[in-house]
């Protein structure tokens, strides 16, 4: 019995040996001890979990589905990064968060962090507290990418605000939110600006999940190997 036991054992240190090499950690913060090996990833969600939670639905669009919130920090997880990601409260002004973050990454970098270990990424509302951080933290090697945030005349609330780092966007054709693109021409201290149009057919629905249409091309954007 006892050596069944000890078999057991050894196989359940092995399963959880090779799930956390699958990836890091989920947390509303940053690690206690921070890795500084190790790649970070801020995700800021979209509107209707502010309102509703995990798995909300927007009853305007139910055939959008849930919103996966807890799917999507795993599948970010599972690249092997460590995720920082919390539900925002009603009421609290972005500004909030974009200091919140500020302050993390920069705990971060003082901790010895490389700037190109770390990315933030937001969908939808979560869009406009991503541009907050690159313009409060003025580093011009940190990589943001934002999802269905743009409407047509969104640039013109970033005209007088500077953008640091490098940008991704990721855009769905069947979305109503558009092209970003104008919110970053002409930007001294914006290093790299890209801009990617899907074809999932899923409308503002393509964030509702961690799906391999948006994930693979940010990975591969960031450089993750």
């Amino acid at each position: 019995m006892k050596k069944a036991a000890a078999q057991v054992f050894f196989v359940l240190i092995f399963i959880a040996c090779a799930r956390n090499t699958s990836g890091q950690t989920i947390g509303t913060s940053i690690p206690a001890k921070v890795d500084v090996n190790g790649k970070y990833l801020f995700y800021l969600h979209g509107a209707v979990v502010t309102e509703l939670g995990d798995n909300a639905i927007n009853q305007s669009v139910p055939e959008w589905g849930p919103y996966e919130y807890s799917n999507i920090l795993d599948s970010l997880r599972k690249q092997g990064f460590y995720v920082i990601s919390e539900i925002r409260k009603k009421g609290i002004d972005d500004s909030v968060y974009v200091n919140k973050i500020s302050k993390q990454i920069d705990s971060l970098l003082r901790a010895g962090v490389k700037a190109e270990k770390i990315l933030v990424l937001g969908a939808s509302s979560g869009w406009n507290i991503t541009l907050g951080v690159s313009s409060k933290l003025r580093n011009e090697i940190l990589k943001y990418v934002i999802m269905g945030g743009c409407w047509k005349n969104d640039y013109k609330y970033y005209l007088n605000t500077e953008l640091y780092g490098h940008f991704l966007s990721i855009i769905e054709a069947s979305d109503p939110h558009g092209t970003c693109y104008l919110i970053f021409e002409k930007r001294g201290h914006v290093k790299s600006y890209m801009e990617i149009k899907l074809h999932t057919g899923l409308s503002h629905g393509f964030i509702y999940k961690g799906r391999k249409e948006w994930i693979e091309p940010i990975m591969k954007w960031f450089g993750n190997d």
